[in-house]
């Protein structure tokens, strides 16, 4: 097995996802809330490219979810925070979700042999769900207004610590094995690092530090979202 990392979704090409895994990675927050919604009942979650396509697949009885630019959309039941992702409000309910990278991430990657959606919160489960698939991997970061994620590479990184751990023989890129040890260098000051990473600051500024911690809490669930036929399940 080969673990490599693409980090922003623009540098994703079709042609590096033939015979591989792809685990999609956006801390802030689209991993997150995908992985709390369907660890709370979500029944599956629709990726949209666009908010005109999330207004068009929502029908009666399924919510729909998501933001643009960090900032929530107008006539939709959800944002883009963890908690709006609770038991009581998604249980047993399909989720329509647009967001500006992570959705568009899953979209982008779907030629892929299999999808996973990875993160902070179910770390541990995803490196065993990867371990299991025995095939080559690829940690896609959606990254954030063009570029690399500090957040979602330190997410890659505590994957890939995990991943080989159970797996010594994983080979890991260059860019991998840097990650790797960027996460193990500041496990135990997370927060306070990625409070300092670009998306970070920005969700403080904007009111939403609750949504950081959420974010960064590590194996709260032992979900490991996939893709199956246009849709994310459990």
């Amino acid at each position: 097995m080969i673990a490599s990392i693409i980090p922003h979704v623009d540098d994703l090409h079709a042609d590096q996802l033939v015979n591989r895994t792809v685990v999609m990675i956006d801390v802030f927050r689209a991993s997150s809330c995908i992985v709390t919604a369907l660890a709370n009942g979500a029944l599956f979650i629709l990726p949209a490219e666009t908010v005109s396509k999330a207004r068009e697949l929502a029908t009666v009885g399924t919510l729909s979810g998501g933001e643009r630019f960090g900032k929530s959309l107008e006539g939709f039941d959800l944002g883009n925070s963890p908690a709006d992702y609770s038991k009581d409000r998604v249980k047993n309910k399909g989720i329509v979700m647009t967001t500006t990278n992570g959705t568009r991430a899953l979209l982008k990657a779907n030629r892929a042999s299999e999808i996973r959606v990875g993160c902070f919160l179910n770390a541990s489960s995803c490196a065993k769900a990867i371990r299991g698939l025995h095939r080559d991997v690829i940690f896609l970061c959606a990254g954030t207004r063009g570029g690399f994620s500090l957040e979602d590479g330190m997410a890659a990184g505590c994957i890939l610590h995990h991943l080989l751990e159970i797996n010594p023989a994983a080979e890991l890129s260059d860019q991998a094995h840097a990650l790797r040890l960027g996460y193990l260098s500041c496990r135990e000051h997370l927060t306070e690092i990625l409070t300092m990473s670009q998306a970070g600051r920005r969700l403080i500024a904007r009111g939403y530090r609750r949504d950081l911690l959420d974010c960064l809490q590590k194996d709260r669930y032992d979900i490991v979202p996939r893709w199956q036929q246009g849709r994310i399940i459990s």
